[in-house]
């Protein structure tokens, strides 16, 4: 979806019978008095404004290699979410948890997710904008109650939430449901035994001290949350196919969410006066492809940038540097990716700087695609 001013998808356990008297003349144990109803805030229906949320909510998704440096490979699901049952679909998986969502007022989502390249242990870490702060609360509880496959009830001293613990298999396995005000933080983590309650305690320590100082957009105001803050939409290039939800506005925290090395480049544009960054990523057929717009404030704070991103794609991504006959003078690299390989080059001048890559091709030297778009992009910047 380009994001424009226009709106454009267990087994169970047995019970015992209702009403079956007791079994003994001993009077039956008390009951659990029900939670008093909550008032839910309908949530606004999916759209432009959802996703332009969950943007903002990428924000304050805690990076897991800050957490776990080591965890350096990005991995599925990650990104926006406004879609409960495809939030289920990907993280949980039971059907159960996107009615759970929804019921509690579900607004939008974003997560991140990172493995470790030498053993392949995960993180996930997502966070759900729901109604209300009981809501939220509710949810987490519900949520957690209907996790399966030998998990059991855990505690991290100061996480105010529901955490489960499986061990067994040679690792431990951390679920944790943490409400924060209206937002509910999750996440997934997999380690070495013994480790995984301090390892997610320190997760979710970062992640509630990022939600504290965020506060979600009212329900009634997301349909009409901007939909380029920064001016940057129409100087980004439209690249082919369908446009994904990756597509549209970010800060620079949000941007870091997208970021190779959140770290170093948080450093680099910070000292280089980033003042915003505009998405479009599409598919169309075997091909894939993302453009990204930076703006600075001058010239040589985008010439500063372009020079330290092309160093990072080759001395530190592994990039291969190839010459692209239309634009011969910009930084171009390519990857392997799994069975096949993509491309990045960059282009600057004035105030911006746009990376293009394309992603899917069956040889490092085919450049039909980056020979059309980069130009095109150039021609947009340049005026």
């Amino acid at each position: 979806m380009l994001l424009t001013g226009c709106t454009t998808t267990v087994s169970g356990t047995a019970t015992p019978l209702a009403g079956a008297p007791p079994t003994t003349s001993e009077p039956p144990a008390p009951t659990t008095p029900a939670e008093p109803p909550v008032d839910v805030t309908p949530a606004p229906e999916p759209s432009v404004g959802t996703l332009l949320e969950a943007h903002r909510i990428a924000s304050v998704t805690s990076l897991v290699q800050a957490t776990f440096p080591a965890r350096t490979d990005t991995c599925f699901p990650s990104g926006p979410w406004s879609d409960s049952a495809a939030l289920d679909a990907a993280y949980f998986g039971s059907g159960t948890a996107g009615p759970v969502l929804d019921r509690w007022g579900f607004v939008t989502a974003w997560g991140q997710c990172n493995s470790d390249p030498a053993d392949g242990a995960g993180t996930l870490t997502m966070v759900a904008e729901l109604s209300d702060p009981e809501s939220a609360r509710r949810a987490a509880a519900e949520l957690a109650a209907d996790q399966a496959g030998g998990y059991e009830a855990a505690e991290i001293p100061g996480i105010d939430g529901e955490v489960l613990l499986q061990e067994g298999g040679g690792e431990d396995v951390v679920q944790a449901f943490v409400p924060v005000g209206r937002m509910l933080a999750y996440a997934y983590h997999s380690t070495a035994p013994g480790q995984g309650l301090d390892e997610a305690g320190r997760l979710m320590a970062d992640q509630v001290g990022l939600l504290e100082g965020f506060t979600p957009t009212p329900q009634d105001q997301v349909p009409s949350l901007p939909t380029d803050p920064d001016g940057l939409q129409q100087v980004t290039l439209d690249p082919p196919g369908e446009f994904t939800e990756f597509s549209g506005p970010y800060d620079l925290e949000g941007y870091l969410r997208l970021a190779i090395d959140p770290a170093r480049e948080r450093d680099l544009l910070r000292a280089n006066g980033f003042r915003g960054f505009y998405s479009k990523q599409s598919a169309e057929g075997d091909l894939s492809y993302a453009v990204a717009l930076y703006a600075f404030p001058s010239s040589a704070e985008t010439n500063a940038v372009y020079t330290a991103f092309a160093e990072l794609e080759e001395a530190e991504f592994g990039g291969t540097r190839f010459t692209l006959p239309s634009v011969p003078d910009a930084p171009c690299f390519w990857f392997e990716s799994g069975d096949g390989y993509y491309q990045r080059c960059y282009v600057g001048y004035g105030s911006h700087l746009a990376s293009v890559d394309v992603l899917g091709l069956g040889a490092s030297a085919d450049v039909a695609a980056m020979d059309r778009l980069l130009p095109a992009q150039r021609d947009l910047i340049d005026g």
